[in-house]
């Protein structure tokens, strides 16, 4: 990345205490950015962050906001206040995300901590920036999204929508979207699956938004998948075999089969797609099919570019994180 065209660029990093969130805030200062935002769940986190980042880079570039991003209304705040100090943003990064155990947690609202975590709050950052001035043009959205979308990754198989909109909820789309995402399923809960289908639900909101957005500003929002990357800490809050037992068998096996990669790799695939052009938005960038590393490319499946479910994903969305919505005046 060419640093001269990061001068005077501000970026916000969701999660970006650790793993993949802690190198992305790295690189994008390695890069050039005049200021990266470390978006982390508690101040303390985050300032311990900062801390090791300028020992590391070398570079005094880091802010810290506090922010649960499986609440809406600490996103709005916490938005709230980086506006307050005049932060106006070149590219947000949604990376902050976890996937829960087999007892399924819920936040304030109702809404399974898995899909909450993943997409409530980022949207209302999202929102709070857009309607109030603080995305410049030429703005970069990217949210953190997953292979598993794509349906083809064992052991995350996504359930037939139609199916089960036809057979449970008498048709109704809206009432089986919100169901999964309450983590009210049909069948039994399956953490990997809920992550599954929350990230599904990511790229249909990011393909939506992306068609609201305002014309001549040149502001994108796209979707990438950072990749497998099990030396992360997504699965902190997963089952004792997740933890001790998969995770550690993916960090040996996954790279021989390319199902695993370094913190680095994923990490730089958000730096990437910041550099692409404003005629790239509402796309899902991901590695190659039935892999979960290599080189980016855009992932279709009939489902992934079903606008019908893009719309309903996104009406959705933004009933659950308390109806806020972009104001495109």
């Amino acid at each position: 990345m060419d640093n001269h065209n990061n001068k005077g660029k501000t970026v916000l990093v969701t999660g970006a205490n650790s793993g993949i969130g802690f190198e992305t805030a790295y690189q994008l200062a390695e890069a050039g950015y005049d200021k990266v935002i470390l978006g982390c769940r508690t101040v303390e986190k985050g300032e311990a962050a900062r801390k090791q980042l300028i020992e590391r880079s070398g570079k005094d570039v880091f802010d810290v906001v506090a922010v649960d991003v499986s609440e809406a209304s600490s996103a709005i705040m916490s938005s709230e206040e980086l506006i307050s100090k005049g932060y106006k943003f070149d590219v947000l990064i949604l990376n902050a995300g976890m996937s829960a155990g087999a007892n399924i947690m819920k936040n304030s609202d109702g809404v399974d901590l898995t899909f909450a975590s993943t997409l409530i709050g980022h949207h209302a950052m999202t929102m709070y920036f857009l309607n109030n001035g603080g995305i410049n043009e030429n703005g970069r959205i990217i949210i953190a999204g997953s292979e598993s979308a794509r349906g083809d990754v064992p052991g995350m198989n996504l359930p037939d929508f139609d199916a089960v909109a036809k057979d449970v909820f008498n048709g109704n789309v809206h009432d089986m979207l919100k169901a999964f995402a309450e983590g009210k399923y049909p069948e039994k809960y399956v953490p990997m699956i809920a992550y599954a289908i929350a990230k599904l639900y990511v790229a249909w909101w990011s393909a939506a938004l992306a068609k609201r957005l305002p014309s001549g500003r040149g502001i994108t929002v796209n979707t990438v998948s950072p990749g497998s990357v099990p030396a992360s800490n997504f699965a902190r809050d997963a089952s004792w075999g997740m933890r001790n037992i998969m995770m550690p068998m993916m960090k040996v096996i996954g790279p021989m089969m390319g199902m695993a990669g370094p913190v680095s790799a994923a990490a730089a695939r958000y730096l990437d797609v910041a550099n692409y052009g404003d005629d790239i938005s509402g796309k899902f960038f991901g590695s190659p099919p039935k892999k979960l590393v290599g080189i980016l490319e855009e992932q279709r499946t009939a489902l992934l570019q079903d606008v019908s479910m893009q719309e309903e994903g996104y009406k959705l969305i933004v009933e659950l994180a308390g109806g806020i919505d972009y104001q495109n005046n």
